[in-house]
């Protein structure tokens, strides 16, 4: 059954209209009836409405008839369905530029008798229209009745979709912002295959969070309106989803918080918890911290993370505070990780590609990552980040890089150590080069220990210090004469690297 509307195709059948004949566009006899109305005046705009049958007996155009020429592509670009005419009375025949012009654009000209009154018309006509209506309205109340009924038994977002699916005779998907496949009926369906789907957005909490895909040409307007009452139900679906994600998400965040503030709880209730929260006590957990001057934004942070997750099969956690995000990252025991770029490299080689990579806007950021450490245990891992951050900042390391832990645990421990002795061996070996500093406002201090830093490279030297790779040979030839090093000495390296540590570490 056509619900569109009813055809013009189909109103001819009405007994009124059987002396009634269509003259010209017979091409257009499938255009949609939606109402009926009469013209009194010439000037349509403004007035008609899409999808009309005008009766009229031209008697406002009566002495200028090549005016309906005119009145026929003008009824046609305001997109009504036929123009009906009682010609006998004033214009005694229809002009011929009319017909042609019904032909050419296809707008029916329908000639009525002149004994059958409007209202013989229009009664039937209307009536027959509501009855459509009506139909309409029961069956879009019959598929919003059943489609809610599965919202509310819990009968799950695939159920949902195989229903609308079933209703419009054609596969259905809902994608994600990402074009990813939240669901689909049939879920063997090759959408790739699908060209130009018709589509809808799908909004919760005024965003848009996916998309409703049809493959399907048109709708009619029953089909038109069960895509709505799907919106509808697939946003509530989507959004019971969002609300029991937000809700584990915070029932996480608040578990990390026990495993990061004293006293912490046994080993038996963080598995017990853990499991229930889907975080799997059996994987090493590794913290990262991402510190700036600003938040990192928090969208990026969870797509990035999100990605991540999927490829790696895991479930880690974020959580942003103040300047910081701090991630929880997890790896199944025993995995052995590849190169950078590869699916199975480690979290750090991650973390530095999302801040190399200058799309995503994170490349002005630092990131401190800890020690793999059971969930019970990872505090230390969230302590042992935040040291790495403190100590790749007070020694002069740039934004954007990764610091981790182990390759910072031995100037942790120089940290601590008493400062008498390296102190006066640092004066001994360097005291000479830092009064040059103070007395000449220069920085071969930081020269020296940026060229130890990177193993005697004067181009990582250079552009560690912004300075030309000829700055760099200058300065190392004053430190050589200062000091009088054999800067190659692999010895004089270690302990002057050491001292450098040191100095710094206590400067800031």
């Amino acid at each position: 059954m056509n619900t569109q509307g009813i055809t013009l195709r189909e109103l001819m059948q009405l007994p009124i209209l059987s002396k009634a004949s269509v003259i010209s566009g017979v091409q257009g006899l499938d255009r949609v009836v939606r109402f009926v109305d009469i013209m009194e005046v010439p000037d349509l705009k403004g007035w008609i409405s899409e999808g009309v049958m005008l009766l009229t007996t031209a008697y406002s155009i009566r002495h200028d008839p090549s005016l309906l020429t005119e009145l026929v592509y003008t009824l046609d670009q305001l997109g009504a369905a036929a123009l009906a005419i009682k010609p006998a009375r004033f214009l005694k025949e229809i002009p011929q530029g009319a017909i042609e012009a019904s032909n050419a654009c296809g707008l029916p000209i329908v000639e009525i008798p002149p004994e059958i009154p409007y209202t013989d018309i229009t009664q039937p006509v209307m009536e027959l229209l509501l009855g459509r209506q009506a139909m309409l309205l029961r069956r879009a109340e019959e598929v919003y009745r059943t489609l809610t009924t599965m919202v509310l038994e819990n009968s799950g977002i695939q159920a949902v979709s195989d229903n609308v699916a079933e209703f419009l005779k054609a596969p259905v998907a809902l994608v994600d912002t990402e074009r990813n496949i939240i669901v689909s009926s049939p879920s063997q369906f090759d959408w790739s295959r699908a060209e130009q789907p018709l589509s809808w957005n799908i909004h919760v909490d005024r965003r848009t969070v996916a998309r409703l895909l049809v493959h399907k040409e048109q709708l009619d307007d029953m089909e038109e309106v069960g895509i709505e009452q799907a919106r509808l139900v697939f946003a509530l679906e989507l959004m019971r989803k969002k609300v029991a994600e937000d809700t584990e998400f915070r029932l996480r965040g608040n578990f990390i918080d026990e495993l990061l503030t004293p006293p912490l709880p046994s080993r038996h209730e963080v598995e017990r918890r853990a499991r229930q929260l889907g975080m799997n006590p059996g994987h090493k957990w590794e913290v990262a911290v991402i510190e700036g001057e600003t938040a990192p934004d928090e969208e990026t942070v969870n797509r990035l993370l999100e990605q991540e997750a999927l490829k790696r099969g895991v479930m880690p956690h974020a959580e942003f505070r103040s300047n910081r995000a701090v991630l929880f990252l997890p790896t199944p025991e025993g995995r052995k990780f590849a190169v950078a770029g590869d699916a199975g490299e480690s979290w750090a080689a991650t973390l530095e590609g999302w801040l190399r990579d200058k799309e995503e806007g994170l490349g002005g950021y630092r990131t401190g990552v800890g020690t793999s450490e059971y969930l019970w245990d990872i505090q230390a891992s969230y302590n042992e980040a935040r040291k790495a951050l403190s100590i790749a900042r007070r020694l002069g390391q740039g934004a954007g890089g990764v610091t981790r832990y182990e390759e910072i645990e031995v100037y942790h421990l120089l940290e601590g150590l008493s400062g008498e002795g390296i102190a006066a061996l640092f004066e001994r070996k360097l005291g000479k080069l830092r009064q040059y500093d103070q007395e000449h406002d220069s920085n071969m201090l930081l020269t020296f220990y940026h060229y130890l830093e990177f193993r005697g490279s004067l181009i990582e030297t250079a552009n560690s210090l912004y300075i030309h790779r000829n700055s760099v040979k200058y300065r190392l030839e004053r430190i050589r004469d200062i000091t009088g090093f054999d800067l190659n000495d692999p010895r004089e390296q270690f302990v002057c690297h050491l001292c450098l540590i040191y100095y710094y570490l206590q400067e800031k």
